[in-house]
C-alpha cells in the first residue's frame, strides 16, 4: 500500500481553511493541524488539561486538542484536531470515521463507509 493523499477543510468560528495533498494516516488516532491555523480559523479548545502523545519516533509530547468542522469531499462533520510544536497537517482514522470514509488499500483512493451525515447507532 502506498500514500493516500486528499483534500481537506479546516471550519472554525472565524473562518476556514483550504488545504491540498494532505496525507490520510491510519497509523494516527488524531487529525493533527498547526496551532497558527487553529487560531486563524478559530477552533474551539477542548476543555482540560495537555494529552500526552506518543509520536511514531517513540517521542512523547504535551498536545492541545480542539474542535472544528472537517470536510473532505462532499463529507463534512464535527472532529478533534490535535496541535503541539512542530506538527505537521494529516488527517487520522478518528476524522475517517466520523465522515464515514476508509482508505481502499488497492486504489489508494478514499471510499464511503455509510450513508453521508453523521452516524447514530
Amino acid at each position: 500500500m502506498g500514500h493516500v493523499y486528499t483534500e481537506l477543510k479546516a471550519i472554525g468560528s472565524k473562518g476556514n481553511h483550504d488545504f491540498k495533498d494532505v496525507v490520510v494516516d491510519t497509523g494516527a488516532t488524531y487529525t493533527f493541524l498547526p496551532k497558527g491555523l487553529i487560531d486563524e480559523i478559530g477552533a474551539l479548545p477542548v476543555p482540560g488539561d495537555k494529552i500526552q502523545l506518543e509520536l511514531a519516533n517513540g517521542q512523547v509530547v504535551d498536545a492541545d486538542s480542539y474542535a472544528v468542522t472537517l470536510q473532505i469531499g462532499n463529507r463534512s462533520g464535527p472532529a478533534i484536531v490535535v496541535s503541539f510544536d512542530g506538527a505537521s497537517i494529516s488527517i487520522g482514522v478518528q476524522t475517517l470515521e466520523a465522515l464515514g470514509l476508509k482508505v481502499n488499500p488497492v486504489t489508494e483512493e478514499l471510499e464511503e463507509t455509510r450513508p453521508q451525515g453523521i452516524a447514530y447507532l
